[in-house]
């Protein structure tokens, strides 16, 4: 008589089971070991060193935790200025956030610890570093592999209720906000800090700081109220794609609405002059064919009507935009029908393009 535990099958089929558990759980062990990666790729700091500039500057030692520690991380300003920090004057080895200057933390390579002003006792590790020049300031840059302060959510949703638009249009952005009763609070202190500062904005060449540091403060402040308030645009925005485009979108709705005060009445009287040389210049040039140019084959043939499209949509720069998000927005497609038309061209005399298109040499 076999017994059951004797069978050689059952025997194989358990060996295969634990086989198969082992690799699942080395894979995820493989899986959560952090490794470095590239600064620029990172959520936090591309919303640090865009959102909070000024802080980042003053900051000589900055830590960014690791994009998989952040996922469906909501960025308040506490949070941010949690991780900025100067070399403390006091005692070695120790670092003062820049702005909340009760926080303090330890460095002892590759470890950092909070000492105070923290909500709980945290121990981070570094996974890689590299400094980063502003001029002649040098700002060390550090990834971590966990936040010093705040936690991201356990439960992550990819799929949100709402999709932020990610096209800007000032008119199409103030109804989406005004689509949701929880940011009437918002948008009517944003307002009267709108006409405050039409009320007392005055500019002086050289001195815009302040002005800049006003503007930035009303957008954070409508963009903090609203996420505090509104849970679908909030869990829209665990998601970067969406956080990026519903920051451009209170940008875009608040600059509309200092629109007539900077440029109409304040700017555009000042460079009248500036635009009426460049104009002088586009219209001189406009007369002058691309194969007076230093251009190669086909592309010293084209001719101007390749360009109506690019032209016509270059137009909307004054007809359909106002705010600086809209007017880089058709920068960036006229110079996309610019590349397509020269693709299409070198397409239509039977060569290939080699190297970069002509939109590539142009950032945005």
């Amino acid at each position: 008589m076999t017994l059951p535990f004797f069978h050689k099958t059952s025997v194989k089929q358990k060996k295969g089971s634990l086989d198969s558990t082992l690799k699942l759980l080395y894979k995820k062990e493989q899986d959560d070991v952090l490794q470095p990666e590239e600064m620029d790729e990172n959520f936090f700091y591309k919303h640090l060193t865009t959102q909070f500039r000024s802080l980042f500057s003053e900051s000589n030692y900055v830590c960014i935790p690791h994009s998989k520690s952040i996922q469906g991380l909501l960025f308040t300003k506490d949070i941010i200025e949690a991780h900025c920090f100067q070399r403390s004057p006091y005692f070695r080895g120790q670092l003062t956030c820049t702005r909340q200057k009760e926080k303090c933390v330890s460095l002892d390579y590759p470890v950092i610890t909070t000492v105070s002003g923290y909500k709980e006792k945290r121990t981070v590790h570094i996974l890689a570093e590299e400094t980063v020049y502003l001029g002649k300031y040098r700002i060390r840059v550090c990834l971590i592999d966990r936040l010093l302060e705040g936690e991201a959510p356990k439960k992550y949703y990819h799929k949100p209720t709402i999709t932020i638009p990610p096209i800007r249009n000032s008119k199409s952005d103030l109804e989406f906000l005004n689509m949701f009763p929880e940011n009437l609070e918002a948008l009517s202190e944003l307002q009267i800090n709108v006409q405050d500062f039409i009320g007392s904005f005055v500019y002086i060449k050289g001195y815009n700081t302040c002005t800049v540091e006003r503007i930035q403060h009303m957008c954070i402040k409508t963009y903090n109220t609203i996420l505090q308030k509104n849970k679908l645009i909030q869990d829209a925005c665990r998601i970067p794609s969406g956080h990026d485009h519903f920051q451009e979108l209170v940008e875009n709705v608040v600059m509309s609405f200092l629109h007539k005060k900077i440029w109409i009445q304040t700017l555009r009287p000042l460079l009248r002059s500036q635009d009426d040389y460049l104009d002088s210049i586009s219209h001189a040039y406009s007369h002058v064919i691309l194969s007076q140019y230093s251009l190669r084959y086909p592309l010293s043939e084209m001719h101007v009507s390749c360009f109506h499209d690019a032209i016509s949509n270059f137009q909307k720069i004054e007809t359909q935009a106002s705010t600086p998000l809209e007017k880089a927005a058709v920068l960036k497609s006229t110079l996309d029908l610019i590349s397509s038309a020269v693709h299409d061209s070198v397409q239509q005399f039977g060569h290939s393009t080699s190297g970069k298109q002509i939109g590539s040499y142009i950032p945005i």
